[in-house]
């Protein structure tokens, strides 16, 4: 039987046990999860899963070549096209969690989605949607245990936040473009850098920061039609949209011209104490509880600051936190999270599709997050009245489709030992079968918490 020190780490760090985990933590709990960190200087791995996928380079130009052919009213082009990213879409989704469940350094997969989350891309249209997959590799993974500054930099950039958040189509009063075109200045995305990526609502940024800063990166675009002045589907910086005088964000001045005055911008950001504080919060949120303690906000918002944003070494010191391996603190699985959990415990026979299908029904598809805010971190907006009657069902979906589970009781011991009650032992001891005991130990209370 594994150590609680052990099932809390494979829970609370990672996506759940495989039985193939057991020797691994067997030797040690925090450096099983310190094994899985990269050296400094380099990235995790991409997985294998996502081998082969197009860039968001070539999905959005492949996407904009689709509209000029809308526009001359080819109508086997278009549906052709819309089919295209349908497939690809799926193939996003599909990869992503066959990655996660394949996963051997599920600590660097829950690292990566805690940042793809606050930095959310959702597919609100079919194009962000295709995106969508890219940009986490592209723009998230580089760089996730890399600088704040890098990361902030290569979203904000990418193809697909300027479309997000409709930066791509923002350009200033004063500039070249605003004499020819009747839209103007787009306050989307410098509002939730603001409130969302970088320093927090508790900053007091007022209205006129979140003005300067949309002038400030007005000119982040994206090339859309072959003859715009960029590369179709590339981020591009367009002078004729940018506002070309200086701009006061947060009491600093920013006198540069071009992109370098969103650049410089960015990272004063991402360096402002404000955002150590706020990313500190929403990581201790995501691991620890709905309301973390404050010490270990401290201590992670002090790591943020001394290591100038080296999320390397706040990873570190989130997994040393003693309010980490504290058992009274507990998250209650996401829906996402449950099903890999359940998924690489049983190691069931679950088709991709069927698994983004019960994902949809619990309203948490890869790539769908209802807002720039992500999916929610606390227990209250995943307990819904008919939440219990899903989570149950999925369990006995998932156990009638486990491959060869062996002994429940083993399994039981893997998953839960020494964490579970006495009455959830006897209950597993008690089923009429091997598929309804796998299924008592997925419903089990225990499982559902993290």
């Amino acid at each position: 039987m594994l150590s609680a020190a052990a099932i809390h780490a494979a829970n609370r760090f990672g996506l759940g046990i495989r039985p193939a985990d057991a020797a691994g933590l067997d030797a040690g709990a925090e450096a099983w999860l310190r094994r899985q960190i990269p050296p400094q200087g380099t990235a995790a791995p991409l997985p294998a899963a996502f081998s082969g996928l197009p860039s968001a380079q070539a999905r959005a130009a492949g996407f904009y070549a689709y509209r000029q052919a809308r526009q001359q009213d080819q109508a086997e082009a278009e549906k052709a096209a819309r089919e295209v990213l349908r497939q690809g879409i799926l193939a996003e989704m599909t990869a992503l969690l066959q990655a996660q469940l394949q996963s051997e350094s599920p600590f660097v997969e829950r690292w990566v989605q805690f940042w793809a989350n606050h930095f959310t891309v959702s597919g609100r249209d079919q194009i962000v949607l295709a995106l969508a997959g890219p940009y986490e590799r592209e723009a998230i993974r580089p760089h996730a245990f890399g600088r704040f500054a890098d990361m902030l930099l290569a979203v904000t950039g990418h193809p697909a936040m300027l479309l997000y958040l409709d930066n791509a189509s923002s350009f200033g009063a004063s500039s070249r473009l605003a004499e020819r075109r009747p839209l103007g200045l787009n306050e989307n995305h410098a509002r939730e850098i603001l409130e969302l990526h970088t320093v927090g609502p508790a900053a007091g940024y007022s209205q006129a920061d979140v003005i300067a800063l949309a002038k400030i990166l007005t000119g982040w675009s994206i090339g859309r039609a072959p003859l715009d002045g960029c590369t179709m589907g590339v981020s591009c910086f367009r002078q004729a949209m940018h506002e070309p005088w200086s701009q006061t964000l947060l009491g600093q001045e920013f006198p540069q011209q071009s992109a370098d005055q969103g650049v410089a911008a960015l990272q004063m950001l991402a360096g402002h104490p404000a955002t150590a504080q706020h990313v500190a919060q929403k990581l201790a949120r995501h691991f620890i509880a709905d309301d973390p303690p404050p010490a270990a906000v401290a201590a992670l918002a002090k790591s943020f600051r001394d290591s100038r944003g080296d999320l390397r070494q706040l990873a570190l010191t989130l997994i040393a936190l003693p309010e980490a391996w504290d058992p009274q603190y507990r998250k209650l699985r996401n829906p996402r999270d449950l099903m890999l959990a359940a998924l690489r415990l049983s190691n069931a026979d679950m088709p991709m599709p069927r698994c983004i299908g019960l994902l949809r029904q619990f309203g948490q598809a890869p790539f769908q997050a209802p807002s720039p805010a992500g999916w929610p971190d606390r227990a209250g907006e995943w307990m819904a009245p008919d939440a219990l009657r899903q989570r149950i069902e999925l369990a006995y979906a998932i156990a009638q489709r486990a491959r060869d589970p062996g002994d429940p009781l083993a399994l039981f011991d893997l998953a839960l030992g020494p964490v579970a009650r006495v009455d959830t032992r006897l209950a597993v001891q008690r089923a009429e079968s091997r598929p309804a005991a796998v299924a008592t130990i997925l419903a089990a209370p225990e499982f559902q918490w993290r």
